[in-house]
């Protein structure tokens, strides 16, 4: 399964939920606008070394993390 924030992505488009948690690896990943399970992808907000979201040009950054994706919904 494909879970996405992003207009332009493929996946299913839902809104920013806490109840939603994703892991990568078995780590909770922070900043995700799309986790795809099946891929084993999940693309974060890139940031620097202190934390801060990066741009390119007046557009946000993104960066693409492998490994094994798990996706839980929390109630």
């Amino acid at each position: 399964m494909r879970l996405t924030v992003l207009d332009d992505d493929p996946g299913i488009k839902i809104h920013p939920d806490p109840r939603i948690k994703v892991f990568l690896d078995g780590v909770e990943v922070k900043h995700c606008v799309t986790a795809d399970d099946e891929k084993s992808e999940v693309i974060i907000l890139a940031s620097d070394e202190n934390g801060f979201m990066l741009a390119l040009n007046g557009e946000v950054k993104y960066q693409a993390l492998h490994g094994i994706v798990r996706i839980e919904r929390q109630d």
